[in-house]
């Protein structure tokens, strides 16, 4: 004879029945869940639809291997990193000055990401002429580092002088 499982331990993870659409602490997911969901995988779909259609310039084993390679950097780099520069500005940086760097730190990320390929250069090529890429990317992404960090540090300045507890 089996025996059940014991609670919060079903079939797939946890996961069995009615509970599917449930998430942590048996919170139900609502429409905004499953739009994002669907566009998510809409999203997917088209991506996957125009490398196939354009097979000979998508190349799709090379496209393959470097969704799975940066798939590997992210899993093994990038979130080990994020998580331990959190612990350490969460662990050393006093309660007014946290969110400022949250900030900083957040955006900082974006914008260098955004910024990568420009720097790269890639789609700079004699025959694309002297008008793509023209400007110095290094010079303009260092610019806008300072003013993003300019502003966090005016915002810490500003938390500084107006606790949480004036605020309230």
């Amino acid at each position: 004879m089996t025996e059940d499982p014991p609670t919060g331990l079903g079939v797939a993870g946890g996961v069995a029945g009615d509970e599917a659409a449930t998430g942590v602490d048996g919170e139900h997911h609502g429409p905004f869940f499953f739009t994002c969901l669907l566009v998510g995988w809409g999203v997917i779909v088209f991506g996957l639809h125009g490398m196939v259609a354009n097979g000979g310039q998508a190349n799709p084993p090379a496209l393959f291997r470097l969704l799975i390679g940066l798939n590997i950097v992210n899993d093994a780099l990038v979130i080990p990193g994020v998580i331990a520069l959190g612990y350490l500005a969460r662990r050393h940086l006093p309660g007014w000055l946290l969110m400022p760097v949250q900030v900083g730190l957040i955006t900082s990320a974006v914008v260098v990401l955004y910024a990568y390929p420009l720097l790269g250069g890639w789609g700079r090529s004699a025959r694309a002429g002297a008008s793509r890429l023209p400007w110095d990317y290094g010079h303009n992404l260092a610019v806008v580092l300072l003013a993003v960090w300019v502003l966090c540090a005016g915002l810490a300045l500003w938390s500084r002088r107006h606790p949480a507890s004036a605020r309230r």
